[in-house]
């Protein structure tokens, strides 16, 4: 005699696998927020950020104070960098946190459901 499969069963079985994916992404996520926080990329050059500040356009500007400027308009941005992939780092780290419980919750309704069928069907 087979062993008698519930519906019941089977969405614990598919919220476990949904989990393990959650839990896939949240490592992915953490670990590109990671490299990105660490190595912010920015497509800001000085010399694109010089050029902006040309001297037909802003003839009142000094090399110095256009340098500075553009150091600042760099900073802004790696710094801009830095804030999202910090952002991605903890909206990693919080699916792999919702992840384990959920699955281990799951997981541990699955096998119960499971050794009970199976001692029905030994009863049997």
């Amino acid at each position: 005699m087979t062993r008698r499969v519930y519906f019941r069963e089977i969405y614990l079985y598919i919220v476990c696998i949904i989990a393990i994916i959650v839990f896939i992404v949240g490592l992915i996520m953490v670990y590109n927020g990671t490299i990105n926080y660490i190595r912010p990329t920015t497509y800001m050059t000085r010399s694109s950020i010089v050029a902006m500040y040309s001297t037909e356009q802003y003839p009142d500007l000094s090399e110095e104070e256009i340098n500075r400027l553009a150091e600042e308009e760099i900073d802004a941005s790696i710094q801009s960098a830095k804030d999202l992939a910090f952002k991605d780092l903890l909206r990693g780290v919080l699916l792999v946190v919702i992840a384990i419980p959920l699955f281990a919750f799951h997981w541990r309704k699955a096998q119960s459901m499971w050794n009970i069928s199976l001692e029905t069907k030994d009863s049997e």
